[in-house]
């Protein structure tokens, strides 16, 4: 168990990381493990130092964030929190980032008080999710009451396992409201459900300061 927050940041900017990595390591509980311009050497580097989380921009050399940060999430799962910066406010590339599972994706605008919560809040398991984007058709009553309290616990990253503990029913049952919620919502996966619950206000209390 480490006591700070082990930070990898990944840009092809120098001036950007520079000025990221300055003010996060003057940050308590945060460390900054590397800066790469390249995400060939990220690659190649992020198993030997195991960071908590990576901050990369989308625009990058020899591939996009996307299509790296699917890579990651493929690879370490949800054990390695990513969170993407962007000149683009785009809700598609929003929708796109969310669904391939990252913990947020901010405007490069962002100030570094809305990075930092962001680093800190995705190790918590949190998702955050911008106030701009917009509400999704469909009402937020269409969930039970017990599917309401399963997707909250869906959002907190609560495994089956976990969810059928905390709610004491039996983790079939908590696949059956699974199930449902995916149903309801016309979404295929987990990750779809949460950017679904957030567009209907239902997980309102993760969003972004």
């Amino acid at each position: 168990m480490h006591d700070n927050i082990r930070v990898y940041l990944l840009d092809d900017h120098p001036l950007v990381l520079e000025g990221l990595k300055n003010r996060l390591d003057a940050e308590p509980g945060i460390e900054v493990l590397h800066t790469f311009t390249d995400p060939r050497e990220f690659i190649a580097q992020a198993e030997l130092m195991c960071p908590d989380v990576v901050l990369m921009d989308i625009s990058l050399p020899h591939t996009d964030g996307f299509q790296l940060a699917r890579q990651l999430k493929e690879r370490y799962g949800n054990s390695l929190k990513i969170i993407l910066l962007s000149g683009y406010t785009y809700e598609e590339f929003y929708y796109k980032a969310y669904k391939i599972g990252v913990h947020a994706y901010l405007s490069k605008q962002a100030s570094y008080a809305k990075i930092i919560n962001a680093i800190k809040q995705s190790v918590l398991g949190h998702i955050l999710i911008p106030e701009n984007i917009g509400a999704a058709q469909g009402s937020p009553d269409a969930l039970t009451p017990a599917e309401r309290e399963v997707l909250q616990l869906l959002a907190k990253e609560k495994t089956n396992k976990e969810i059928s503990l905390e709610l004491a029913i039996s983790q079939r049952t908590v696949e059956y409201h699974l199930n449902s919620i995916n149903q309801k919502f016309e979404v295929k996966t987990r990750i779809g459900a949460i950017v679904k619950g957030f567009e209907l206000g239902l997980l309102s209390f993760l969003k972004e300061e």
